[in-house]
């Protein structure tokens, strides 16, 4: 036991960041500053090199390195999985520096830590939402950058998620028999992610929702447009085939 409580302590001493004298950078230059963090990069101690730009922020806020040193320090708590710090110091960045070439790079990289974070359908999707929003910021306000054709892979997972979540709630209040409030979140497919593969689905859940309601000629139109849309669909012939069992011309 006792050798076990060694070999971890020796692990956690080796993993922790050295001890920095950050006095040191008192009467250093924002170069030499910025290079030493760089430096720890380099060597992969994150943690240090956080503690150097924060430094190098604090020396000389107004140094057109301290822009760069927010980015980096963004991406050093990103690679130590710290997203929340990592989010905080690109945020910092962008409010504070909107005019700078790397904003779309920024705005693309705060997309990524969420879109990281994106949970099981079943939870709360407020990271997956996030993410798109970001990289729909990118989108709007830098449509030629090389960031938004890196992102619209995975803006199309972000939208699957989303209506996925929403396709889950839906099915959950029509096995509740709670057809309004199903056919409210069903919409919210049909209008909002009609590109995604839960579309077909949600027009056929609404079809089905509609004719336990009594609501026969709103389930005509969700098939319809099922038909049109999505004709080659299998959600396309069990729409028509309930209507046919439901005597609903």
């Amino acid at each position: 036991m006792l050798r076990f409580l060694l070999i971890c302590t020796s692990l956690l001493l080796v993993s922790c960041s050295k001890d920095i004298d950050l006095k040191q950078f008192e009467n250093t230059s924002a170069e030499d500053i910025f290079a030493a963090g760089k430096k720890e990069i380099a060597n992969k101690n994150y943690a240090d090199a956080v503690l150097i730009f924060e430094e190098l922020e604090r020396l000389y806020p107004y140094s057109k390195l301290t822009a760069e040193a927010q980015i980096l320090e963004g991406e050093c708590n990103y690679n130590s999985k710290k997203y929340d710090e990592a989010s905080s110091a690109i945020e910092i960045f962008v409010k504070t520096h909107p005019t700078h070439k790397k904003v779309p790079y920024a705005l693309y990289m705060l997309g990524i830590i969420h879109f990281e974070q994106m949970p099981i359908i079943e939870r709360d999707q407020d990271s997956t939402a996030k993410a798109l929003a970001y990289f729909s910021e990118l989108q709007q306000r830098y449509p030629g950058s090389e960031f938004v054709k890196k992102s619209e892979e995975k803006v199309k997972q972000l939208r699957q998620q989303m209506a996925g979540r929403e396709m889950n709630i839906a099915r959950y209040y029509q096995s509740r028999k709670n057809y309004a409030a199903a056919i409210g979140r069903l919409n919210v497919v049909v209008d909002n992610y009609t590109d995604t593969d839960h579309a077909p689905e949600a027009l056929l859940r609404s079809v089905e929702c509609y004719i336990s309601m009594g609501i026969f000629d709103e389930a005509k139109l969700a098939n319809r447009i099922l038909e049109t849309k999505f004709s080659e669909t299998p959600w396309a012939k069990y729409s028509k085939e309930l209507l046919i069992r439901n005597n609903i011309k």
